[in-house]
């Protein structure tokens, strides 16, 4: 397989990389991402909506660029060395649900203004005792009279303090013959009450979702009680996307924390020369790039087999998961080494990395949960 980056997309991701250079330079990520920070830059979300990051992948009628699921891997990927907040991802996590789901008049009141820069989008599907599992998932949703019914608790909320619609999975119960599982969008301020936030790794905040007795509209269920058999499917194909999605902002990470060390150790002396001349320096650096080069593929071999939904591509994201996951974390405790005791001041920003290598480590599947899905793939391929 070909995993190649074209020159049209090599020249997408070199704009992208300008563009956030220029735009959302480290002092700005630092201001918004602390830990006092909002967490999302109005700024930074106009530019990257008058760029078209928010309509990559999705229709032209829609405004958005009718691009490829590669393309925006292409975009993950810068975003990932420049540290983009969070609210992107989420956004286009939640955008590819609707995208996949939704009918036309529901894309066209949820998806457009999103593109367009009128509202964000968050997800939630995890619940305190299954944080990956659907299966294992218990919310569900009632149809009583002209309104849904739903009941239930959603954890690990990402972004909903910057959210205007959450998109929240339920099983769906009581309808007459039909079950299956739905997708809801629901206004934030239909909640109120219902929501807690809790600090995960870094104070990154993170909500948690009482969805007891909350009646909603039956035009709230994404696409209808026809998509009711296949939300499940759907859902665990988007999500396997995103993984590889996240796997190429991860990549950009390593390419990032790596590039903002490099610079420091040329500039650092100890004895009267930059430390970035010793052999031990450079060594330690050259495993993180001989690293980055191969995670780099992997995550384009994921990225490719998921937008072409290929057989094979469960097990690539997996493979490409736990890689990226290790090289990840590892490349930022190796920076924080050289960076010494600067590494633990804030004022430098390296931390951002560390915070957000730590976070997609787990996030879309940990290492062991991958790692027992790698191990299911070689049981079924005996």
């Amino acid at each position: 397989m070909n995993t190649l980056l074209s020159e049209e997309q090599a020249a997408l991701e070199d704009q992208c990389l300008k563009l956030l250079r220029n735009e959302w330079p480290l002092e700005k990520a630092i201001k918004v991402l602390g830990p006092r920070g909002p967490r999302h830059s109005p700024e930074l979300w106009k530019t990257l909506v008058d760029a078209g990051w928010l309509g990559f992948p999705f229709s032209s009628e829609l405004g958005g660029a009718d691009g490829e699921l590669t393309d925006l891997g292409v975009i993950y990927r810068a975003a990932g060395e420049c540290v983009v907040p969070s609210t992107y991802y989420s956004c286009m996590f939640g955008g590819l649900l609707v995208d996949a789901l939704a009918t036309a008049a529901q894309k066209q009141e949820l998806l457009a203004p999103m593109i367009a820069g009128e509202h964000l989008i968050t997800s939630a599907y995890a619940e305190p005792h299954a944080a990956e599992l659907p299966g294992l998932f218990t919310a569900a949703a009632t149809r009583v009279g002209e309104s849904w019914v739903l009941n239930g608790t959603k954890s690990f909320v990402a972004d909903l303090g910057s959210a205007d619609i959450v998109l929240v999975l339920a099983r769906i119960h009581q309808i007459s013959d039909s079950a299956g599982w739905g997708l809801f969008a629901i206004r934030k301020d239909e909640l109120r009450e219902r929501v807690r936030q809790t600090d995960a790794f870094g104070a990154t905040p993170l909500w948690e979702i009482q969805l007891e007795k909350l009646k909603l509209p039956l035009d709230a269920l994404v696409g209808g009680l026809e998509a009711a058999s296949n939300t499940r499917e759907v859902f665990e194909d988007v999500v396997q996307k995103a993984t590889a999605l996240q796997c190429m902002e991860m990549a950009g990470g390593i390419a990032g924390i790596l590039r903002f060390t490099v610079d420091y150790v040329k500039e650092r002396q100890q004895f009267g020369k930059p430390i970035g001349t010793k052999q031990a320096v450079q060594h330690l650096l050259a495993n993180i790039s001989m690293s980055l080069d191969g995670v780099r593929v992997a995550a384009l071999k994921a990225l490719f087999l998921a937008a072409q939904r290929r057989k094979e591509a469960g097990r690539a994201v997996s493979l490409a998961k736990v890689a990226l996951g290790e090289a990840y974390v590892n490349a930022t405790i190796t920076c924080g080494q050289l960076w010494g005791a600067m590494g633990y001041s804030r004022e430098t920003g390296l931390y951002l990395w560390v915070e957000r290598a730590k976070v997609t480590d787990v996030w879309l599947g940990t290492r062991s949960s991958h790692l027992k899905k790698l191990a299911n793939y070689m049981e079924l391929a005996r």
